[in-house]
């Protein structure tokens, strides 16, 4: 392939998922790579719609939160983000991260909403390892399973999580908060649940496999380490 070939093929590229071609702003200079500028402008619509589409399929309540503010919101974020994968979570993440600096650059209501994506798309990678099952660690150790997904959040975001679509914009206080995420074993849905800060930080050690031993002086621990097998929090090699 010739470099001439292949720039041509970036151009192109890179006038699809800009804006101009997108919303149709600007100069689509469309004769420039051959084509008919109309249907540059309709692949680019096409295209933006399946990205959004993904990026909704991850994060529905955050996207619903923007209110009337999304249009301008999904403007700039196709401005500075140009996509970077067809993956649902890479382009869901790339949203969120955007909304992230967004809300860190200008404090915006409501100011849990990062907190809230952080969240489904914790959610969307757990629904994902689905098929993970567990695999012994070495003999005498323990280790956190590994579809297990662990979120702090600067909000506590329950009121929101259980509040409908309807009820949107709910109140989440301003309070740090920890939260496991797991798929059961026969469900079709993770679960989350919210956990004491102690908890999160003895998980967050067991990244990997670790000698049982290394808690003997914990009271208790024993008990411990069998109610964190039973819910599927972690993985035990006797």
């Amino acid at each position: 392939m010739s470099s001439s070939l292949f720039d041509r093929q970036r151009q192109l590229l890179e006038h699809l998922t800009s804006s101009g071609a997108i919303f149709g702003e600007g100069d689509l200079f469309g004769d420039a790579f051959g084509f008919y500028s109309g249907i540059l402008h309709l692949e680019a619509k096409f295209s933006h719609r399946k990205r959004m589409e993904k990026i909704e399929g991850v994060l529905p309540r955050t996207l619903a939160l923007l209110g009337a503010g999304r249009d301008a919101i999904v403007r700039a974020f196709v401005q500075k983000c140009a996509p970077t994968s067809i993956g649902y979570l890479d382009n869901a993440r790339q949203f969120a991260d955007f909304l992230g600096a967004c809300w860190r650059e200008e404090p915006r209501e409501p100011a849990y909403l990062p907190d809230l994506a952080a969240f489904e798309i914790a959610y969307a990678a757990v629904r994902g390892k689905r098929e993970i099952r567990p695999h012994a660690p070495q003999v005498g150790a323990i280790r956190r399973h590994p579809a297990l997904a662990l979120l702090r959040t600067e909000h506590d975001i329950t009121a929101v999580l259980e509040a409908s679509l309807a009820e949107f914009p709910a109140v989440a206080e301003r309070r740090e908060t920890y939260f496991a995420l797991m798929m059961p074993e026969g469900e079709s849905a993770p679960v989350a649940h919210k956990i004491p800060q102690e908890l999160f930080r003895l998980l967050e050690l067991l990244d990997d496999s670790m000698p049982a031993e290394e808690f003997a002086e914990v009271p208790d621990m024993d008990a411990i380490i069998g109610r964190l097998a039973e819910r599927g929090y972690i993985e035990v090699h006797g």
